[in-house]
């Protein structure tokens, strides 16, 4: 019987799994930003309809 080929591991590089890890520590920290924006965006659109609900007309102030 012939021995399957052995695996060369010189092919491949050492630091892969690190730099695939930092792409994802990276995509992690943007989602999270987003998230944090979006979140705050909502808010700040809460409370300028609870204004206008509430009959007033000075809510110029809640749009920065």
């Amino acid at each position: 019987m012939s021995e399957p080929p052995a695996r060369d591991d010189e092919d491949e590089e050492p630091h892969s799994s690190g730099r695939g890890n930092l792409v994802a520590i990276i995509a992690v920290v943007v989602l999270a930003a987003l998230g944090y924006w979006a979140f705050h965006y909502i808010d700040e659109q809460r409370k300028m309809q609870n204004c206008l609900d509430s009959g007033r007309r000075d809510c110029a102030h809640w749009v920065r």
